[in-house]
């Protein structure tokens, strides 16, 4: 491969992937709000084809489509002399790399910035996430250097790290750190396990953990059972508000018949209760 290499922008439609890759929704989110903020810090690679009149990339699918999800039609690429099989090796090379840890420096310098600035602050001079900024910024301040580490090996994510170092015990932690790696829950889910152990005054968690030790195992099993027990109230809840409309509706219909008035009058009954009165005059959803 020749080393002669210039950039130019050049159009995004007449760019081909040579090896897509599918990537994490909310990292991609991430990327795109870095570049609408700070712009593109690092063009793409690519070679041209001048039979297909059109470039092959060889790195930077992510932050192409980045810019195409921002309305740009096109992007400066550092154009390189290239054969199909040498892209595709570029490529490679690319995607490995990019399996390295958050820089220490990084942590560091936010860890200096949040003694002054908040979050969003810290996010557009650094130009990463405002969620990236404040997770790292609170397991600093908790001196969570386990967690830190984990996150900056790629291991968890910051806002899940977050979740983790919210609880109590360090026994609870490391049963959260391994329920997450095990089946990959989410910083949602590993949230409400969290909530659940915590939660003692609750005499139906008391008994869940009864006996045993909280562990990744028990942790995943209260919160499946836990998470069955609220969609079955969910599932009440439903059918009771339904029961309800009927009812209402019912009413309303009865309160419209003249004879069936007159009956309530005869028999003394005329007089509907104020809350009554409210749901019936309410429109019926």
């Amino acid at each position: 491969m020749k080393s002669r290499r210039k950039i130019e922008s050049i159009p995004i439609a007449a760019i081909k992937v040579l090896n897509p890759r599918n990537r994490s929704r909310a990292r991609f989110k991430e990327i795109v709000q870095s570049i609408e903020t700070v712009g593109l810090k690092r063009p793409i690679t690519a070679s041209k084809r001048e039979m297909a009149n059109g470039y092959e990339l060889a790195c930077g699918q992510t932050r192409m489509e980045a810019l195409s999800t921002l309305g740009q039609a096109e992007i400066p690429a550092i154009l390189v002399e290239a054969s199909t099989e040498d892209c595709i090796l570029m490529s490679l090379v690319e995607n490995i790399a990019r399996r390295r840890h958050w820089p220490i420096e990084l942590v560091g310098d936010i860890g200096r910035l949040a003694k002054s600035y908040r979050a969003p602050d810290i996010a557009a001079k650094l130009g990463v996430t405002e969620d990236f900024a404040r997770a790292i910024a609170y397991l600093i301040k908790h001196g969570e250097d386990r967690l830190l580490s984990a996150v900056e090996r790629g291991i968890v994510p910051p806002t899940l790290a977050v979740e983790i170092a919210r609880a109590k015990t360090p026994r609870l932690q490391a049963a959260l750190l391994e329920a997450f790696v095990n089946e990959k829950h989410t910083s949602k889910q590993i949230g409400k396990m969290r909530k659940l152990v915590e939660q003692h005054h609750r005499k139906s968690m008391k008994a869940q953990f009864a006996g045993e030790a909280i562990n990744a195992a028990s942790l995943v099993r209260a919160f499946r059972q836990e998470t069955e027990r609220q969609e079955i109230v969910a599932k009440k809840a439903d059918l009771t508000h339904a029961r309800l409309v009927f009812l209402i509706s019912a009413l309303k219909t009865l309160m419209g018949e003249r004879m069936f008035m007159s009956l309530l009058r005869e028999e003394r009954m005329d007089k509907v209760p104020l809350p009554i009165l409210r749901l019936l005059s309410a429109s019926v959803s």
